[in-house]
């Protein structure tokens, strides 16, 4: 499989959007603010995030009435050595991937902090 490439028409101005469970929200200690788990940006398969500019916040939590939302813009996804490609789906044109640096273009330990540190919330539900 070729290495995928940083899809540049996707500009550093653009807005992902990225869905969190109500588990995985965490009080930070240090900050007394609540974040996503650093977890929620890494996994062994591509993070799959939501071009904002192709969706709306209810779309892409239609499916998902219990889960937060949280963004950031493509240059902060950038600045930390990710890259972004269109993945889009027959029923959603706005779906993309996040890759990152660690074996197999899956995102690092290090870069899955720094997202959930830059991420704000869109939508916040702690749920139950």
């Amino acid at each position: 499989m070729p290495e995928p490439q940083d899809d540049r028409s996707i500009g550093d101005n653009e807005t992902l959007l990225r869905r969190i469970r109500p588990k995985d929200i965490h009080l930070d200690p240090l900050t007394n603010q609540y974040r996503p788990e650093s977890g929620c940006f890494r996994s062994d398969e591509f993070i799959s995030v939501h071009i904002a500019s192709l969706t709306s916040h209810r779309q892409v939590l239609s499916n998902y009435p219990e889960f937060s939302l949280v963004e950031f813009t493509v240059a902060e996804l950038r600045s930390i050595g990710c890259i972004v490609v269109r993945d889009p789906l027959p029923e959603d044109s706005s779906h993309a991937l996040i890759y990152g640096t660690a074996p197999g273009g899956y995102v690092s330990k290090t870069q899955a902090k720094k997202l959930s540190k830059i991420c704000r919330w869109v939508v916040f539900n702690r749920g139950q």
